[in-house]
């Protein structure tokens, strides 16, 4: 058999098909609480803060992070009054926690220049911290009802394979070709709210156009898709290989004291401009080899970056978490300290204080974090407890 090309396959234009693209998203689409309204008459406010969250994030996790927060910051200017710990404690459990401080800065400048709006204008929106062209594009389209693509990587995947081109989001010229395709159907259809579409060829992305294995069957658009065409349905043009994350190694402490009869731990607040910045948490340091350190290494690096002398040094598991671009792999000790007053020597904290343990859950802190703490848990809950030198992952 001859060998087809998929990008000389006959398909049938696009816009003859956005009625049953249309269709399949009505009988198809998920109700979360942000899709109250139709498409294109959605509360923007809603919209943004409904896109920040669904970035890096499937929207079946995303509702109940959404709803607490809308419960919490009802409006604009709620989030404007809010502290950075405010803001980080609502958003606890989503991770890329930066996205959640450039909301508030976002804020600020709407209460400060919009009257306390999503503003309207592509530009004006460009000019807000954490919002792109994707995110502008979602805001124009599902809350304005102009006529203004959103491209995010399900739909850049989508027209990759009805295109049988590689296309990436990474790539403006992409984006660029994959926005004038949208407006073609948009002109072709007049009648149709441009958030209508949007939504739809996101959710076809999302939810059939699957990165390794596509759900051809039940595609609305096979008339039209060059790759399915040309028999070859699950050619992948977009798909970049996956490789392995590589492996960082810390070194974490539980640091605890007794003052006036209360059990303390010792937290650092990582700077904004840090990794996790504006969380609360343990102090670590990045460790060169997977080789164990010593009592008195540890005792040293507590010394002189937190002007603490440590007793009872105890190594109690290992603790692992996977970031977007690198994997944790947490050797953690617990330790008792004097009631002394924690100095940041090194100043590489944006805060370091002794708090009660009561007050732990109070404060916003990263999922790794909140495994390290598990580990001393154990031992106030059961003081006589051992905790398992083992990976907590």
């Amino acid at each position: 058999m001859d060998k087809i090309d998929p990008a000389a396959a006959p398909s049938a234009p696009l816009s003859l098909h956005a009625p049953s693209l249309i269709a399949w998203h009505r009988r198809t689409c998920a109700p979360y609480p942000w899709r109250a309204e139709p498409a294109g008459q959605r509360d923007p406010y809603r919209v943004w803060i409904a896109e920040i969250m669904a970035q890096q994030t499937r929207l079946a996790t995303v509702a109940p992070y959404f709803e607490r927060w809308i419960a919490a910051f009802p409006d604009i200017r709620s989030v404007a009054r809010a502290t950075d710990e405010d803001i980080l404690k609502a958003w606890m459990g989503l991770g890329y926690y930066r996205r959640a401080l450039n909301i508030r800065q976002a804020a600020l400048i709407m209460t400060e220049r919009h009257g306390g709006r999503v503003p309207s204008s592509k530009a004006e929106l460009l000019a807000l911290p954490g919002i792109g062209r994707y995110t502008a594009g979602a805001i124009l389209c599902l809350a304005f009802n102009q006529p203004e693509p959103a491209i995010d990587g399900n739909v850049a995947r989508l027209f990759s394979r009805l295109r049988a081109r590689a296309y990436a989001t990474a790539r403006v010229k992409d984006v660029d070709v994959i926005d004038g395709q949208i407006r073609k159907i948009i002109d072709a259809h007049p009648t149709l709210p441009p958030g209508v579409l949007a939504e739809a060829l996101m959710g076809l992305g999302s939810r059939v156009c699957l990165p390794r294995v596509p759900r051809c069957a039940q595609c609305p658009l096979t008339a039209c898709c060059r790759t399915y065409l040309a028999g070859r349905p699950l050619a992948s043009p977009a798909l970049a290989p996956t490789r392995a994350l590589p492996v960082r190694r810390f070194v974490g402490l539980i640091l605890t004291t007794r003052r006036k009869d209360s059990f303390q731990i010792l937290l650092v607040r990582r700077k904004k401009s840090a990794m996790l910045g504006g969380l609360w948490g343990f102090p670590a340091f990045p460790l060169a080899t997977p080789a164990r350190i010593s009592d008195g290494q540890l005792k040293a690096w507590v010394r002189t970056a937190l002007g603490l002398e440590v007793q009872n040094v105890q190594r109690a598991a290992e603790v692992t978490h996977d970031y977007s671009h690198f994997r944790c792999r947490q050797q953690t000790y617990l330790a008792e300290c004097e009631p002394a007053l924690p100095r940041n020597v090194r100043r590489q904290w944006a805060a370091v204080r002794w708090i009660a343990w009561e007050e732990w859950a109070d404060r916003p802190v990263s999922a790794l974090d909140a495994k390290m703490a598990c580990l001393l848990e154990r031992r106030v809950d059961d003081p006589g407890s051992e905790s398992p030198a083992v990976a907590l992952s």
